[in-house]
């Protein structure tokens, strides 16, 4: 129920994002073609709670026009701005669409994603009140589920998981969980006092992925084949990315950042379309990634 309603928030910012102005008559047109629907109109009661949920967990008003009885998003400028809300309503317009178009759905191939909404709305809920989470939490090298309380700080999204970062006093530091890993989770009534000179954007600042460092920046090079460096010029590998030089069979990449088990996973599974220039401890570690793998082919065909 939970996840139903997450999105049920997401369906109607991104539908009055797209038109703008509508009357609760009209959203209920567009609703009542949706799976979320069941065939029944949202309750005018119900619509307000959305509103006020909707303000609640993204800080996006809706507001009417009681001239023309018209619902809209309060300063959409500003939200078509904001990276964070803005990529929020991109991520789930296709969902949307695509639950509006039922008749279309065997010719709307959407990549499954595991099922971490359906606790992302208490997430936000603790964060936005100060509540420290209770959860049970089964990773990939625990042998049994155990109990997290946890301060969450902010969410992250990587690779279609949702991850929620905080502080927990069972580690006496910042942790890293993946949502879709949790198996339950509890708002607790224990407050905390979330940290003034914290700054979510800097935690990451150098990282690739969602592996936290402490370690230091370093300039990292790499040399792109020309049929992948195409993807890498509109979708840049970090943020730090800059063309050094551009050829007919290859780009080189440069970027500040540091070295970890994410950044070397993603190198790797570009093969041999890309090759590390620099540092050489970053190129040491590629190649004796690729000869273990290259050692495992050669005893398998003999």
């Amino acid at each position: 129920m939970a996840q139903n309603l997450f999105l049920r928030y997401v369906w109607l910012v991104s539908l009055l994002y797209r038109y703008k102005r509508m009357t609760l008559r009209e959203i209920n047109e567009r609703w009542l073609h949706t799976d979320y629907s069941g065939g029944v109109p949202i309750p005018r009661r119900t619509f307000h709670c959305h509103r006020e949920k909707i303000q609640e967990l993204f800080d996006i008003n809706i507001e009417c026009d009681r001239r023309t009885s018209e619902y809209y998003i309060e300063d959409c400028q500003t939200l078509a701005n904001d990276k964070i809300r803005s990529w929020l309503l991109e991520t789930f317009s296709v969902n949307n669409l695509a639950a509006e178009q039922q008749h279309l759905h065997d010719r709307i191939l959407l990549e499954k994603i595991p099922s971490g909404e359906i606790y992302l709305t208490s997430v936000i809920e603790a964060m936005r009140d100060s509540r420290i989470i209770k959860f049970t939490y089964k990773s990939f090298t625990d042998a049994a589920p155990h109990d997290v309380y946890l301060q969450p700080y902010f969410v992250k999204v990587f690779r279609q998981r949702w991850y929620v970062i905080g502080y927990t006093s069972a580690y006496n530091g910042i942790r890293t969980y993946s949502i879709d890993r949790f198996e339950n989770i509890e708002v607790t009534k224990e407050s905390f006092e979330y940290p003034s000179d914290f700054i979510p954007e800097e935690y990451f600042d150098g990282c690739f992925g969602i592996m936290y460092s402490n370690l230091p920046c370093e300039s990292v090079v790499l040399k792109v084949s020309s049929v992948q460096a195409g993807y890498f010029k509109t979708l840049p590998l970090h943020e730090t990315q800059k063309t050094v030089s551009d050829t007919e069979t290859h780009t080189v990449f440069k970027y500040e950042m540091k070295i970890t088990n994410d950044l070397i996973k993603e190198i790797l599974s570009y093969g041999a379309d890309v090759e590390v220039i620099s540092p050489q401890s970053l190129r040491s570690k590629i190649e004796k990634h690729l000869s273990a793998a290259l050692q495992k082919y050669k005893k398998h065909n003999t």
